[in-house]
């Protein structure tokens, strides 16, 4: 009862009110937070990546001064093979020993014939054939150039030379020389021992896990901080990630981490520095200030909480005030007052509800009266229905009885009658017992089978425990009277069928009304209870709404009926075991 009572309620205003300031409080720093974490990350994104740019881009222009220092190592060796006056002199020789001197990072310089012939070199004798000089790349491709264009091989050991084993890289071009007083057009090649580059690329940091590596223009590796253990097929590089992008930055997953990827191009060399930074180490900062901005919201939530709380409640009490007397008029205590006091509006409120009450007490003691007067006249209408018809063909066939001799009969039909007329008065009583209702029914029907000539006949049974029950009286006989009319009167019936019994079936007191006339086609079943009352004067609808009227919805009339073999005519009424006046 307490939860229905609830539910019809609805919720406090002080919930109300607490649950919107609330929850628009938290929308509102739901909205700030996710906004400004959102921000925030991104500048964080941002600067992260941007730092990582400009150390990749400084690494990449460290190592472009490094190469443009080897370039121009290069091109001063070109100059001095080409104005050389003989490629094998002494003087030539002096001064390529001078130039390596010069710089701790070269491990041989060398001039070459079309053929692989060793012409000149800082090395010393050669320890591979000619032939096999001539297949290598860095011979190759500088002697079918048009132009003097240095190339850069990737890195290798150097065993061309007896007795250098050295980590290197061969820059090579062409050049021209003088041999036995011709002019000739070889390869120039200087060796560049590794580690000169290793150790740019090493000091370039990304983190503590980023690193940079170095892609020739076929995607193989030239530089990685672990290409021994790469080459040794103990670890991997995801090098798919950059084999499309010549510069640029892009994304990828490796090694369970994800990584960021900056991608510049080294001058002169046709290389890529690719660098490698993780992302939870540029973006360290990004957890805390997750749970700064959770903390600030957990917070703000909890100091709405207690606003909405405070307000809610200093809101909500003149309210909670005013329906607890509003609780008093609900159970039914229509006397009582709402003191005016609080907000304005509530004052307002309680003013209007106490002219409510009155104009409620002044509707209910009305209504009371008003049903009391409806019953009245309901009852007064019944009687005034059937009296005047019914009373008027009785006593014409009373007369047309004693016309003929049968004086027995109109006796038997004046006596039937009167007693019809005293149960149908009962004193002004609304409700009589079963056993009146019975008999009333029972000398209606003595008079319309006089009536009409014993056309049908009729059976009145009754449980014996329903006679003293109390029923609202004339309610059966306008059933025999409709089933008489419509089922047996109009239609040439012989062997007409009447049959009354009242019972108890699940704690209700029912009237049943059975005959076996023409019967009703089932649109007019459905409709019956609703239309008009019928020619015969009372109507089934009367009845039926008597009944609910009295005692409601669950109870009156069902009706069954098939054409060509009858009507059957429930009326079921609570059981009542005193009167109902």
């Amino acid at each position: 009862m307490r939860s229905s009572l609830k539910k019809r309620r609805g919720n406090s205003l002080q919930m109300v009110t607490t649950s919107f300031f609330m929850g628009g409080m938290v929308l509102l720093l739901l909205f700030v937070s996710v906004s400004l974490v959102t921000r925030l990350n991104t500048l964080l994104e941002n600067n992260a990546t941007e730092r990582t740019r400009q150390t990749v881009d400084q690494g990449n222009a460290s190592l472009g001064v490094y190469v443009n220092e080897m370039l121009d190592t290069m091109e001063f060796f070109g100059n001095l093979v080409s104005s050389a006056d003989e490629v094998a002199s002494e003087g030539l020789s002096d001064s390529m020993a001078f130039l390596q001197s010069s710089r701790k990072d070269v491990a041989a310089m060398a001039v070459f014939s079309p053929k692989g012939v060793l012409l000149a070199s800082t090395a010393g004798d050669l320890s591979k054939a000619p032939r096999e000089v001539a297949t290598y790349s860095w011979f190759i491709r500088p002697l079918n150039a048009a132009t003097a264009t240095v190339y850069f091989s990737s890195p290798y050991v150097q065993n061309i030379f007896a007795g250098q084993y050295a980590w290197v890289i061969t820059l090579s071009r062409r050049v021209e020389y003088h041999r036995d007083g011709q002019k000739e057009t070889g390869v120039l090649m200087a060796d560049f021992i590794f580690s000169g580059i290793t150790s740019l690329c090493e000091n370039i940091s990304l983190g503590t896990s980023g690193y940079v590596y170095l892609v020739d223009t076929e995607t193989q590796l030239v530089y990685h901080p672990q290409q021994q253990l790469i080459y040794a097929g103990l670890k991997q590089e995801n090098l798919s990630a950059v084999q499309a992008q010549v510069f640029g930055r892009c994304r990828d997953h490796f090694g369970g981490r994800d990584r960021l990827l900056i991608i510049t191009t080294v001058d002169y060399t046709r290389w890529r520095m690719v660098g490698v930074a993780y992302l939870d180490e540029i973006l360290s900062a990004q957890p805390e200030l997750i749970r700064i901005s959770l903390s600030v919201l957990l917070a703000g939530i909890l100091l709405s909480m207690a606003v909405a709380t405070i307000s809610g409640a200093y809101v909500s009490k003149p309210i909670r005030q005013l329906e607890q007397v509003m609780a008093k008029v609900e159970a039914g205590n229509l006397d009582i007052s709402i003191e005016e006091q609080g907000f304005a509006e509530i004052r307002s409120l309680s003013r209007t509800f106490n002219h409510m009450l009155g104009r409620i007490r002044r509707l209910m003691e009305q209504i009371v009266h008003e049903q009391e007067l409806k019953r009245l006249h309901e009852l007064n209408a019944l009687q005034a229905q059937i009296n005047p018809h019914f009373l008027y063909n009785t006593l014409d066939s009373i007369v047309w009885m004693e016309e003929r001799g049968r004086s027995k009969e109109a006796i038997a039909m004046v006596t039937a009658l009167a007693r019809l007329f005293r149960i149908s008065i009962s004193k002004g009583r609304n409700m009589i017992a079963v056993r009146e209702e019975l008999e009333h029914v029972r000398n209606y029907l003595i008079i319309q089978k006089m009536r009409f000539t014993n056309k049908f006949d009729f059976t009145i049974e009754a449980e014996p425990e329903t006679l003293e029950l109390r029923t609202i009286k004339l309610i059966v006989q306008p059933i025999v009277e409709n089933a008489i009319q419509h089922g047996l009167e109009e239609y040439a019936v012989e062997e007409g069928l009447v049959e009354i019994k009242a019972y108890l079936e699940n704690g209700d007191l029912v009237y049943r009304v059975r005959d076996n006339g023409v019967g009703m086609p089932q649109s007019q079943v459905e409709t019956i209870l609703t239309s008009p009352a019928g020619k015969s004067g009372i109507g089934v609808k009367n009845v039926h709404e008597r009944i609910q009227l009295t005692f409601g919805k669950p109870y009156g009339l069902t009706i069954h009926s098939v054409l060509d073999e009858g009507t059957e005519v429930l009326i079921r009424l609570p059981v009542l075991r005193e009167a109902n006046e």
